[in-house]
């Protein structure tokens, strides 16, 4: 932003000096949009602190309590600032959102710490913050493990994220037990008060309220219980409800195995027949499939997409082959007399690249650019395209559906890349993967050029063939070939120049028999070569009509190949024979030639899934943590096993609302493991200490106990933490990244509560535990 100011106080002295004729527009200030989302963190920050100090104060009413929270978030974030100092984290967009993510976990510690201090004046609860916390960092961990394209994004994010989460713990061990001895905050117990006595049905219906409230804690536990005992004597049920809710990825079996094995022929057999197919399949994949088969086979897997510029309005313009710079500097001078009409317009840029292709780029006015003449102006470009003709025009933006009048055939959607350091030797294995490629009766077609495009290039080329097994019997090399037919077949030859007039003029000779002689003629003339032999064009090579790369492209130190073509059929099974033809391919090439795929897909989808199994890391990092807290291994997996209900939330809220999944959706899926599990880390270590404290005692006694003391800090933890992601799904558009993360960790824990009151106590009890007193 300091550089911008910069930067426009320069352009302003400059403006001044300009000569007449000449001026000097801003053509994108990209600052536009950083100021707006600096704006909108600002927003959100501000949002987050009010409603969660709102929700403190409306559950707590006490200024005390509320002043001790405001407080720890002052503390946590000014010594957080110190350490981004000291790391050198840089405060980007990304950063300043995570600040306003953390706010929701870091207030957690502090009620947690706060509610068991007012309650048993001791520090003891301090261990299965620590552990929550840890695993939530864990976490957020594998951020630093994704992707190079997502990691540079996410890194200060999940940084500043986890270094709040490292002082909140040090706040919520130093400074919360200070500040309560401090600002004398008490417990409130309830102690005898003044009654007014009141005559008949009022003094009995007040009677009669006040003793099933305070009854209420006694009513809840006993049935709470029956409900544990009905749910452990159901174990197996409920096992394979939370199963069947989460979902069998059966829906994922192939059609048909490749190979002709007995296993490969039985499982054809059976699931391969119509039958199956047509019948059972349908009824097994809704059966089995649960929440997993609503999200992958429903939610699109595509990113929003933000606006992140101002609005401009593109038009593209092609002119077929054998064009001219003049024609197509008329047509566009045409199209930009039309614009110059109309004053919303701030400007428009031309650039005509050749005589086939250019394009303009139309800049609004800010007044004009959130109303509707963008659309009305598009409308209209439309209508004079159509009327200009000539050629072909392409027109969009405004992130609405463009307009296209171009009949040329589409080149392919299906992409192949060759590299190589001898173009030569490399042309012609992109001939035999081309070759490869048509021994598949669904491609008809494959294009070889040096750089990828949407559209089949009208030219058509003649070009030799050449016999080399011939040519090395008869001891010709191609440039002897060529050397012979060139003095009868050339055209625009430079011999020289000559100074003339106007400057230095080229002097090119052309054949008179290449305007007269034809393709047959060029084949079948005999041409001398070195050794006083003749030969007919014919016997050493074969003349054919095709598309030919007009460039020689180099990328990286290497010549670079796009082979292109069209499948027709599923695009699965398209990509399908394209991998495995890769796979064969790659293997016959020599060192220093490779193959691969390109694909241009704007979605999260399968290049990403390995992604995934980073999620595994996570459930690792929880574990052992709280193997090292509890002391056990069947109880962290407890824990672990209420983490799928919580993914069965964020199933059903992309599925439900319609939602796209994209890389915030996954961030939802890594924040879940870490702050989904805590509340079960709060529940299950209070029934550990309840356990020691009251050997005796049942194991169903002793979790109801404890869960009727963390049931308070969970409902504000949780509760706090979907408030504090609302801001984010608060706006006009849905942004990426931002609007699934919210989305996906709000949907979540709203399921994860339901899972650890209905599923923890059947993961963690057992029946024969219920009979101990």
């Amino acid at each position: 932003l300091q550089l911008n100011r910069a930067v426009m106080d320069e352009m302003e002295a400059v403006r001044q000096v300009l000569p007449v004729g000449y001026e000097v527009h801003t053509s994108y200030d990209a600052t536009e949009y950083i100021r707006e989302e600096l704006d909108k963190i600002y927003f959100r920050t501000g949002l987050t602190v009010l409603i969660l100090l709102v929700f403190v104060w409306l559950i707590t009413r006490k200024l005390k309590y509320l002043f001790l929270i405001v407080a720890s978030l002052a503390v946590n974030i000014a010594v957080a600032l110190i350490f981004y100092y000291l790391f050198g984290l840089e405060m980007q967009l990304y950063s300043l959102a995570g600040i306003t993510v953390s706010l929701n976990l870091v207030i957690d510690s502090t009620i947690v710490m706060t509610d068991h201090i007012l309650h048993r004046r001791n520090l003891k609860a301090f261990l299965s913050v620590l552990a929550a916390t840890l695993t939530t960092m864990g976490a957020l961990v594998i951020i630093f493990f994704l992707d190079e394209r997502i990691r540079l994004n996410l890194q200060d994010f999940a940084a500043v994220v986890i270094i709040n989460l490292a002082v909140s713990l040090m706040v919520a061990l130093f400074f919360v037990p200070s500040m309560i001895e401090k600002i004398g905050l008490v417990r409130r117990i309830t102690g005898k008060k003044r009654r007014l006595v009141l005559p008949g049905l009022t003094q009995t219906f007040k009677t009669r309220s006040g003793r099933i409230f305070r009854r209420f804690p006694v009513y809840f536990s006993c049935c709470y219980s029956a409900l544990i005992r009905f749910l452990c004597r159901w174990r197996w049920a409920v096992c394979l409800l939370l199963l069947l809710g989460f979902g069998l990825p059966v829906f994922l079996l192939p059609d048909k195995l490749e190979g002709g094995g007995k296993w490969e022929a039985a499982y054809n057999k059976v699931f391969g027949s119509d039958t199956y197919k047509e019948s059972v399949k349908p009824v097994v994949d809704k059966a089995l499939g649960g929440s997993l088969r609503l999200f992958i086979q429903k939610v699109y897997e595509g990113s929003y997409f933000t606006r992140n510029e101002e609005v401009v309005l593109y038009a593209n313009a092609n002119l077929p082959n054998g064009s001219t710079l003049e024609q197509m500097n008329t047509l566009m001078k045409r199209m930009e007399t039309y614009l110059s009409r109309f004053k919303e317009i701030m400007q428009f840029h031309t650039s005509i690249y050749s005589p086939r292709r250019a394009s303009m780029q139309i800049y609004f006015k800010k007044e004009a650019r959130n109303s509707g003449f963008p659309y009305t102006l598009k409308a209209n470009m439309i209508s004079k395209a159509l009327e200009l003709g000539g050629g072909s025009w392409g027109i969009y933006g405004l992130q609405d559906q463009g307009f296209s009048n171009d009949v040329r055939e589409s080149a392919g959607s299906y992409r192949i890349r060759m590299y190589g350091y001898n173009y030569d030797d490399l042309y012609e294995w992109a001939e035999k993967l081309k070759a490869k490629l048509l021994a598949h009766r669904r491609i008809k077609e494959v294009l070889i050029n040096s750089e990828f495009s949407w559209w089949k290039d009208d030219y058509q080329e003649f070009y030799f063939n050449l016999n080399k097994e011939r040519m090395a019997q008869e001891g010709i090399d191609a440039q002897v070939l060529f050397s012979a037919v060139r003095p009868i077949f050339g055209k625009n030859l430079e011999i020289g120049s000559v100074a003339a007039e106007q400057g230095m003029e080229k002097i090119k000779l052309s054949s008179r028999q290449s305007a007269e002689y034809d393709i047959w003629a060029m084949q079948f003339f005999p041409y001398g070569v070195g050794n006083g032999k003749h030969y007919k064009l014919s016997e050493l090579t074969t003349v054919e009509k095709g598309q030919m790369p007009q460039v020689v492209a180099k990328e990286n130190q290497q010549y670079r190949l796009c082979l292109q073509y069209e499948y027709i059929g599923s695009n699965e099974m398209g990509n399908k024979i394209q991998k495995r033809d890769l796979e064969e391919f790659n293997k016959l090439l020599p060192m220093g030639y490779t193959a691969e795929s390109d694909s241009n897909s704007w979605s999260w989808g399968e290049k990403d899934n390995r992604q995934y199994l980073l999620l595994l890391v996570v459930i690792a990092i929880i574990f052992f943590t709280t193997s090292v807290l509890f002391n056990s291994l069947k109880q962290p997996l407890a824990i672990i096993f209420v983490i799928p209900v919580s993914y069965i939330g964020v199933f059903l809220t992309f599925y439900w609302f319609r939602l796209n999944f994209d890389q915030g959706g996954f961030a939802s899926f890594v924040l879940l493991c870490g702050i989904t599990v805590n509340a079960s880390i709060y529940v299950l270590n209070e029934y550990n200490s309840i356990r020691r404290r009251f050997p005796r005692l049942s194991a169903l006694r002793a979790y109801v106990k404890a869960w009727n003391a963390k049931v308070v800090p969970i409902f504000l933890t949780v509760v706090s933490t979907i408030l504090g992601f609302i801001p984010f799904m608060i706006g006009e558009d849905k942004e990426a990244f931002w609007f699934p993360l919210a989305a996906g960790t709000i949907g979540g824990l709203v399921m994860s509560v339901i899972g650890i009151f209905f599923f923890l106590p059947v993961f963690v009890l057992k029946q024969r535990d219920f009979l101990r007193k």
